[in-house]
């Protein structure tokens, strides 16, 4: 007998209180003298004894009933009253690597004898890759047998984890289990995501791999006038293969190259001015099919402009703003940055300013009147404005040309503190959730006192209470106000690591979003464009979809190998048994009929003590 919640017993402990009680209430007459003796009526002694007896059932039915009423809310159940026979998950490996010459037929075979040998258990059929699906739920062997002729090797690399997790989730609720797990045990596959198997489920692996070679092309690239791809080897022995290049859905070369074992080989092709798209292809019979090929497309990276309006006859501000925005990532730096005077940007066109995602005013020095019906427009086409206070800044100027009412009216305080993440689930701050401690290093000497009122949002403040960050709506467009300057002269927040991602992600929150993907992975494509490699549209886009090419790799595990790579969480089968009780437990009501003879006890209690 186990209990589902055996706090509740400690509750038991309360049949001291009637045992207590029954022995306070004894009453012992004390010796009182008396003359005429013979002059008593005579007590019968059998009426004391059925008084004794009395109270003896009294006590008995009150710690019957607490006793009993601590066990129902222990919930009571057997352990051995659970759901009986086995359940059994095989899990077939769909991924590229299958499609081997003769592999996924023995996959077929060992998937087959498994569901075979599982006679009498509930058997479920999944399919897995990187993701992993239910091909058949729990059932009959039949029903699994006859889904298998269904799987078919695909276009995704093996990631294990997927097919633990799905079989962990199928086998929540049951008492005995066990997953078969059918694959060409490629060590890839666990890389990334841990694979990790509650205790409790048995594991056996059954191998559908054998040695084998394979040639992949692994990358491609486009630049200019110049399509280059890898040729990669897989084996003991090197190869020599021909290397076939389009461009456009023209031909443009044939190479025939040779590649050690286990080497790489970079093969350029020439190609025409402006090339947009490319595929390179090799043959190879004895690996596997789906590496063969590599598409790439050329996208213009076309960076959004930032535009950092500073002053003075030459741009005085803006220096360490600039710098932080075009900090180059993997890829180059992800903004076109461009400062320019007060005069400068007063005197230019609304259409050149709507070419600018987001724009900064750093100082107010040279801006006119012609500033307002620019920066409008700006913010009507959905632009960003950025503004930080500053010595050259004019909260009198700002109010006038963007027509706040009220106006703008700051007070210059000192000694505001350090800044400090008010709201962490806005976008600028949403990245520093696990690091905004950072902010605390930096030192604000001087900055800007507003009453935000109803116009502005609070992003972040100081710790003395000021605003440091408020944003409010320009139309379509957004306003971020920095209020304090950018510039170290009135803090040291561009010397800290943490002011380059700052400053970035305000310049992304703002609309200067960085250029669109131009390729993905078969495993990461979005909703609506096929898991499969080739070109395909997304949008007014063509993008180029590609195998993972770490499945190409030919190393392999051992089954014993792979056993002690799947980490055993009791964790993970704690969750489990406690289902695994609470089904027991709900199956059984136990408690229910504690309850009854709890009902039961204070009546015979009631009838006793009523006479």
């Amino acid at each position: 007998m186990n209990f589902l919640t055996p706090l509740y017993l400690v509750g038991a402990s309360l049949i001291a209180l009637p045992i207590v009680l029954h022995l306070l209430r004894r009453d012992v007459a004390p010796p009182v003298p008396f003359t005429a003796v013979r002059l008593l009526r005579r007590s019968p002694l059998e009426r004391s004894r059925r008084h004794r007896l009395r109270d003896l059932i009294l006590l008995a039915a009150r710690v019957c009933a607490l006793l009993l009423l601590a066990g129902s809310f222990a919930r009571p159940y057997l352990t051995g009253a659970g759901t009986t026979g086995r359940a059994t998950v095989v899990a077939v490996d769909r991924s590229y690597s299958m499609a081997a010459p003769g592999r996924f037929e023995r996959a077929r075979a060992l998937a087959r004898d498994a569901i075979d040998r599982a006679q009498g258990d509930r058997v479920s059929l999944i399919a897995f890759d990187e993701r992993a699906d239910v091909i058949a739920p729990p059932g009959s062997a039949a029903e699994a047998r006859a889904a298998l002729a269904s799987i078919a090797p695909g276009f995704g690399a093996t990631r294990y984890a997927a097919a633990f997790d799905k079989a962990a989730e199928l086998l929540a609720d049951e008492r005995s289990a066990r997953i078969v797990v059918v694959t060409d045990l490629q060590k890839s596959g666990f890389d990334g995501a841990g694979a990790v198997l509650p205790d409790g489920i048995d594991l056996l692996v059954r191998d559908a791999g054998a040695a084998t070679t394979n040639l992949s092309v692994s990358s491609a690239t486009i630049d200019r006038r110049r399509v280059t791809a890898t040729v990669r080897s897989f084996g003991p022995a090197p190869r020599t293969v021909d290397v076939r290049a389009s461009a456009d859905d023209r031909p443009i070369g044939v190479k025939r190259i040779a590649v050690g074992a286990t080497d790489a080989v970079d093969v350029p092709f020439d190609a025409p001015a402006d090339v947009h798209r490319a595929a390179i292809a090799i043959d190879d019979a004895d690996g596997y099919g789906a590496d063969n090929q590599r598409f790439a497309v050329a996208e213009a990276r076309a960076l959004p402009r930032i535009l950092l309006v500073g002053g003075g006859p030459i741009p005085a501000y803006g220096f360490y703003l600039s710098r932080a925005l075009t900090a180059e990532g993997e890829e180059g730096p992800d903004f076109d940055v461009r400062t320019v005077t007060g005069a400068a940007f007063a005197a230019m066109t609304g259409a050149e300013v709507e070419q600018t995602a987001v724009a900064a005013i750093l100082s107010t020095h040279g801006l006119d009147r012609r500033v307002a019906d620019t920066l409008r427009r700006f913010l009507e086409h959905g632009g960003g404005l950025l503004i930080a206070a500053a010595p050259e800044v004019d909260p009198s100027v700002l109010s006038t040309l963007l027509h706040w009412q009220p106006a703008l009216d700051p007070v210059e305080t000192t000694n505001a503190g350090v800044l400090a993440a008010s709201d962490l689930r806005h976008p600028v701050l949403h990245p520093f959730d696990a690091v905004a401690a950072n902010f605390g290093q930096v030192s604000f000497d001087r900055v800007w006192r507003i009453d935000p009122g109803s116009s502005w949002r609070v992003v972040a403040r100081f710790t003395g209470g000021a605003p440091a960050l408020a944003e409010r709506s320009g139309g379509p467009g957004r306003i971020l106000l920095f209020t304090s300057d950018l510039d170290r002269h009135w803090n040291d927040f561009p010397l800290h690591p943490s002011f380059v991602p700052f400053a970035q992600e305000i310049a992304r929150y703002l609309g200067a979003r960085p250029p669109a993907v131009s390729a993905y992975l078969v495993g990461d494509v979005p909703p609506g464009i096929p898991a499969r490699p080739g070109l395909a549209r997304e949008g007014s886009r063509t993008v180029a979809v590609n195998v993972d090419a770490r499945e190409s790799s030919v190393e392999r595990l051992t089954p014993a190998e792979f056993q002690k790579l799947v980490t055993r969480s009791a964790d993970a089968a704690k969750p489990r048994e406690r289902r695994l009780a609470e089904q027991s437990e709900a199956h059984q009501g136990y408690w229910r009929y504690g309850l009854m003879l709890m009902l039961a006890a204070l009546v015979v209690e009631a009838l006793v003590g009523s006479r």
